[in-house]
């Protein structure tokens, strides 16, 4: 029961990835351009304006990209994301490695093992999941989030 899912181009920048295969394998992520409706142009086409209490309410919560999960568990996920970014954001940003492992061991707890989650500044991957685990998220317009199972 597995899937195949990929997304983006091969440009490089930090990301963070909790793996929970056996086989140790790396994951295949590279960095890719912010989809267009999520630029920086946008941002600062708003700076010196107030935000919109609709667009403040999505910046709190992740924008789904793609998924196969159920609603019900991809609105888990997405609670688990924002509160494991949230808890690890400081003033000199998020701590990509200590959110991420987070989420994973909080996703093998709930559902069981081998939860993968990458987080960073826009990715691409290639990536085989099984059935329904497969979610690829933006939290705050900026921030990638890639979480599956294998």
């Amino acid at each position: 029961h597995l899937s195949s899912a990929q997304f983006g181009s091969s440009h490089t920048a930090p990301v963070s990835a909790a793996c929970g295969s056996p086989f140790r394998e790396p994951l295949r992520l590279v960095a890719a351009p912010l989809p267009r409706h999520l630029n920086q142009s946008r941002a600062l086409e708003m700076a010196g304006r107030a935000i919109d209490s609709d667009l403040r309410k999505q910046m709190q919560r992740a924008i789904v990209k793609h998924t196969d999960m159920q609603d019900e568990m991809k609105n888990e996920v997405l609670d688990h994301i924002s509160g494991s970014i949230d808890k690890f954001a400081g003033a000199e940003g998020v701590n990509f490695e200590a959110a991420s492992r987070l989420i994973k061991e909080t996703l093998d707890k709930q559902y069981g093992f081998n939860w993968h989650c990458a987080i960073g500044k826009g990715f691409s991957f290639d990536v085989t999941a099984q059935n329904s685990t497969l979610l690829y998220a933006f939290y705050q317009t900026e921030l990638a989030i890639l979480v599956f199972k294998c």
